[in-house]
């Protein structure tokens, strides 16, 4: 994901970011934005999801003196106030189908017409967008426009879970450490390789989010000058959650072949691992924290057969 930013900052497409909630959709923008020739102009952003529709169309494109009931002053929207950078369009999938029409057309010709207005405003601003939903699927159920979702999804970032990346826990943990210990004055410089390990054996569900909020709160109460496993306070209900998925299987009165069906257990993981990974081994091996040696001898143990990769 890291290596995809510097790419997408230097072109000028529209970018559009899928990802569960808590993946770190608008950590991306904002470093798309900042590797840009934009980095010096506004970046600027808004849930499409949680303002109401009769309110959003004045947020999105302001409105000029008297259009409406309360509207005493002329007010630029925030595509005006971005004009020269970025906006950041979280929730896309929440914009009502009465403002698609609109945005589709500040995204083909660069214009839009404030509420109350007659002149056209016109405006050079880069769209980022990002949702949580899968789009295609809304167009297909007639929610969102297909022409507007093409014109968004020029250059697509799809953030899998913290869960299938645990390779970037460490990048991460450790950004926010220094961001958090520069915000509070602390010299807090290093986690611990044993709480690390923790992190790296957590689930996860809040994703990204999560993580920011516990090494928070661990920059906040820690009173030495590295991250022990003691300071972290994870989830102990979603930890036992996945204890107890783990634990759920059922032997059958007539009993089972442990070793069978520890094999088939393994193929199963492997296999969806592959698939996740688009039959990368190596990135496979590693969502399953194992040696890529360990991966090819389970390969053969298992009879999976795959091309060599280049």
């Amino acid at each position: 994901i890291f290596s995809l930013i510097p790419k997408a900052a230097s072109a000028k497409s529209n970018v559009l970011i899928i990802g569960e909630s808590g993946t770190g959709k608008e950590l991306i923008a904002r470093a798309i934005h900042r590797h840009s020739n934009r980095r010096d102009k506004p970046f600027v952003t808004i849930n499409c999801g949680g303002i109401p529709e009769n309110l959003l169309e004045s947020e999105l494109f302001g409105h000029r003196k008297g259009s409406f009931t309360g509207a005493l002053t002329n007010k630029i929207g925030l595509f005006e106030a971005a004009s020269g950078g970025t906006i950041f369009l979280d929730e896309i999938s929440e914009l009502p189908l009465s403002l698609q029409v609109k945005l589709l057309r500040v995204v083909q010709d660069k214009v839009f017409t404030p509420i109350g207005g007659t002149a056209e405003v016109t405006v050079d601003t880069r769209i980022i967008s990002a949702t949580n939903q899968n789009l295609e699927h809304n167009v297909i159920q007639k929610k969102f426009r297909e022409d507007l979702y093409y014109r968004l999804n020029v250059i697509q970032i799809r953030i899998p879970p913290l869960r299938e990346r645990k390779m970037d826990i460490p990048i991460l943990a450790q950004y926010f450490l220094e961001k958090y210990s520069r915000e509070m004055k602390k010299e807090i410089r290093e986690i611990s390789a044993y709480a690390l390990e923790k992190l790296q054996n957590y689930h996860f569900p809040g994703n990204v989010r999560e993580l920011e909020n516990i090494i928070e709160r661990c920059v906040a109460l820690e009173t030495t000058n590295i991250i022990l496993p003691e300071s972290l306070l994870l989830a102990s209900h979603k930890m036992e959650k996945q204890e107890k998925e783990l634990t759920a299987i059922d032997i059958p009165s007539a009993g089972l072949d442990l070793d069978a069906f520890i094999n088939q257990v393994e193929k199963n993981l492997i296999l969806k691992a592959l698939e996740k990974t688009g039959g990368i081994k190596k990135k496979a091996a590693e969502l399953l924290n194992i040696s890529f040696r360990s991966f090819r001898y389970r390969l053969e143990k298992h009879d999976i057969n795959l091309p060599d990769e280049e």
